[in-house]
């Protein structure tokens, strides 16, 4: 079974990530935390999810009573809260709270798509996106990352068509969903 090699010392993860072009994720956790304990006895062990996290990323795991200085930095509200950062540190995504491990595998791959987009990496951006879409179509993060997926093409080929495709797209999939209803800006 393959498990999560977490960092302890967020400069080594930084340096590693800058080796190896992988953006660091930061765990922020609570010794008090529910979710804290379901993420770590039941998320974090599941093979796939160690699979993902060990593929795109330098995972560090967090206390926010040990490493108040980075809770602080972070501005940490609540547990679980993870982040993907770039290798400077650059807050990138986040996201709270438990997730059960198929979904926060959707989660992670959306919130590095994103991050992805943010940093104007559109082919990385789009691996992510088509991911969700063509692996996980009827989850909740579908809807979001085929938006994104119209504007990630948009942005790289600068073909305004795309967004309207996309908008046709989400209309006819997810007729009432809210990321929809953004896209109808492009009809």
């Amino acid at each position: 079974m393959l498990s999560i090699r977490w960092f302890n010392q967020l400069a080594k993860a930084e340096r590693d990530a800058r080796t190896a072009d992988k953006l660091v994720l930061l765990f922020f956790h609570s010794h008090n935390c529910d979710g804290c304990r379901k993420t770590e006895g039941t998320t974090f062990v599941d093979k796939q999810v160690a699979e993902v996290i060990e593929r795109h990323c330098m995972p560090i795991s967090l206390s926010v009573t040990n490493d108040q200085n980075l809770t602080a930095r972070y501005k940490i509200d609540l547990t679980p809260t993870f982040i993907l950062t770039d290798c400077e540190g650059r807050e990138l995504e986040r996201w709270v709270g438990f997730l059960p491990p198929e979904d926060f595998i959707i989660q992670l791959y959306l919130a590095l798509g994103l991050a992805a987009f943010h940093r104007k990496r559109f082919k990385d951006a789009r691996a992510a996106f088509e991911w969700i879409i063509d692996n996980r179509p009827n989850s909740v993060a579908a809807p979001q990352a085929r938006y994104y997926m119209g504007v990630t093409l948009y942005k790289s080929t600068g073909d305004t068509s795309h967004l309207k495709r996309t908008w046709t797209a989400m209309r006819n999939r997810y007729p009432n969903d809210f990321w929809t209803k953004k896209a109808s800006a492009w009809s």
